[in-house]
């Protein structure tokens, strides 16, 4: 893919966090799907590099940080982002109160799980403050501790609503490029657990303890965002 494709896809996620929602869709829909054939057509490039005996793809490891309030809510976007693209694995790095977030991939796949989670970072807050205004008389009478939980765990939700649907929009994409294309993935995918494997981290995992509430409108817009899938109904 070219410089220009890569340009275009960053021009389509910006436009997208400030235009209405029916625009939004159109540009993001169009940006995700670039970004998962953009990751096949570098995995089958490589892996034709490998079976002929040339230097490979590098995997690298940049560190994303997510600062405020709701830092390690935001850095669950990310980690959705990482496991629904599938190619990049994401470790958890703190730096308090900086929540940190490794990602572990081939350079051209890290790069698009970081473009792609700035552009959900953004729908993220703005679908949840949406939220809050629409649901906070709910909570009134409550400790301030339990509405920042509310709010956090729409973020949660959303994040893992999210998730979903890009996983969706990679198997679609996946099984449009034809046989053998899941396997030159799956090889890919390897190379980045062996490295990840190496190195003495925490592996991310899913905060709990949500506010169950919160948590599926969350989800539920999380499915929404303007990923580039259509919706799914489940996880």
């Amino acid at each position: 893919m070219t410089e220009a494709k890569l340009d275009l896809i960053a021009k389509l996620l910006a436009k997208a966090e400030s235009t209405t929602p029916e625009e939004a869709e159109a540009l993001t829909e169009h940006a995700e799907r670039l970004i998962v054939k953009y990751g096949i057509e570098q995995a089958q490039i490589d892996e034709r590099r490998g079976l002929q005996g040339q230097t490979q793809e590098q995997i690298v490891t940049e560190r994303m940080l997510f600062r405020g309030v709701y830092a390690k809510d935001l850095r669950e976007v990310g980690i959705g982002v990482a496991r629904g693209l599938g190619a990049v694995r994401p470790v958890l790095a703190e730096y308090p109160p900086i929540a940190g977030l490794l990602l572990v991939g081939h350079a051209s796949d890290v790069s698009q799980v970081q473009t792609l989670t700035a552009s959900l970072q953004v729908q993220g807050m703005v679908a949840m403050r949406s939220w809050w205004l629409a649901h906070r008389h709910h909570y009134v009478e409550q400790r301030e501790g339990v509405k920042r939980r509310a709010r956090s765990g729409f973020l949660r939700g959303f994040a893992v609503g999210a998730m979903s649907r890009i996983r969706e929009s990679r198997r679609v994409v996946v099984d449009e490029s034809g046989t053998g294309t899941e396997l030159v993935l799956a090889s890919r995918r390897s190379r980045v657990d062996a490295a990840v494997d190496g190195m003495r981290t925490s592996h991310a995992r899913q905060r709990r303890h949500a506010d169950a509430g919160s948590f599926a409108y969350g989800h539920r817009s999380g499915l929404d965002a303007q990923t580039g899938g259509q919706a799914v109904s489940t996880l």
